[in-house]
């Protein structure tokens, strides 16, 4: 990882850290972890592991164009690759495609494209809960007790439904993309004509990977079993907080919709503040959600964000130094590797 990337990211996290915690005493913390009950643990740890589970699955229909490949292949460059990422900023993407590629004898440039379609369908189910929320609950951003929260509610709504609007071109360009693709390059290049070389080169970059990897489209099996994956892929992410609400015993004084405002909150954190481990803005999201808008005590709402931090992160690298010692590798080779192989197919690179 670059060295300004790392400070910038170490500044972002122990800045949320600080508005996290910097009104909540010490004690309140430490006594909801006296009072957590381990009972329903296990119930959030397995539905984190589904959330991997229906990963495999998905990849494996989303490279069923490119080579048909078994599910339990993938189980490895996934945990790997999920760890990676925990130390830099998305060059796991590089390191599963790469793992992919090498092991299953497909082109980096074919493999990639399957990754960064596997990112596009998260993208738009994320996109697409975002904008639910807004669209069927906009009041859950308007402050209590506000004068304005009419204006407000209509004001969210409002960007719900351009989110959705959104959500649906996304998915249009995407069609076009695989169906219509020289049309859509020529549309593309009236707005990109205006803009600088590179950044015009990085563009096509982009949509040859996007192109390349939604061959799924042309296949209607794999595109069904994709579709369903996700909701269950994003299904299982959002229950995962569910039986940890009974282990801090908040569960009545919680509606089932904040286990969306959770994660949809928490996804927009982290992506526009991306920092190692995704420490800091993973924890200011969470109790933002739970304390602010839900009126949890701020002592439990911090401690519930330093325990899922910590068991997701946890279980992410246990899984991905298992894969590591079983197949013989190393996390800083195949970050050099991987980035090589980028490099070599002209692929951008993900830390710029």
């Amino acid at each position: 990882m670059k060295i300004r990337y790392l400070l910038l990211g170490l500044v972002i996290a122990a800045a949320c850290l600080y508005f996290t915690f910097r009104n909540v005493p010490f004690n309140d913390v430490y006594q909801s972890l006296k009072d957590f009950n381990y009972v329903y643990l296990p119930a959030a740890i397995a539905l984190f592991a589904l959330f991997f589970v229906f990963r495999a699955y998905r990849w494996h229909y989303l490279c069923r164009t490119v080579k048909v490949i078994p599910v339990r292949r993938f189980y490895s460059p996934i945990m790997i690759g999920f760890m990676a990422n925990l130390m830099s900023s998305r060059i796991g993407e590089f390191i599963r495609a790469y793992l992919l590629g090498n092991r299953e004898k497909m082109t980096f440039s074919a493999s990639l494209a399957t990754v960064v379609v596997d990112r596009l369908f998260d993208m738009i189910a994320l996109l697409a809960m975002f904008a639910g929320l807004l669209i069927l609950n906009p009041t859950v951003f308007v402050p209590q007790g506000s004068e304005k929260s009419a204006q407000i509610a209509a004001a969210v709504k409002t960007s719900g439904i351009g989110s959705l609007v959104l959500c649906i071109g996304l998915i249009i360009f995407c069609y076009l993309l695989v169906h219509k693709k020289e049309m859509t390059y020529k549309v593309v290049g009236v707005f990109t004509r205006f803009l600088p070389d590179k950044i015009k080169s990085r563009i096509d970059d982009i949509l040859n990977s996007f192109s390349s990897g939604l061959g799924v489209l042309r296949d209607p099996k794999g595109i069904l079993w994709s579709i369903l994956l996700s909701a269950l892929i994003w299904g299982s992410m959002l229950l995962v907080n569910y039986p940890i609400y009974y282990c801090y015993n908040i569960e009545s004084a919680l509606p089932f919709s904040s286990l969306v405002t959770l994660l949809v909150v928490t996804g927009a954190a982290i992506a526009v503040m991306p920092t190692p481990g995704y420490l800091g803005p993973f924890q200011l999201a969470i109790t933002f959600v739970l304390a602010d808008i839900y009126g949890i005590d701020k002592g439990i709402a911090a401690s519930f964000s330093l325990v899922t931090w910590f068991l997701q992160n946890v279980g992410i690298v246990l899984a991905g130094l298992i894969f590591m010692f079983r197949d013989n590798e190393s996390i800083f080779q195949l970050s050099r590797t991987a980035k090589a192989a980028a490099d070599q197919a002209g692929e951008p690179d993900p830390l710029k």
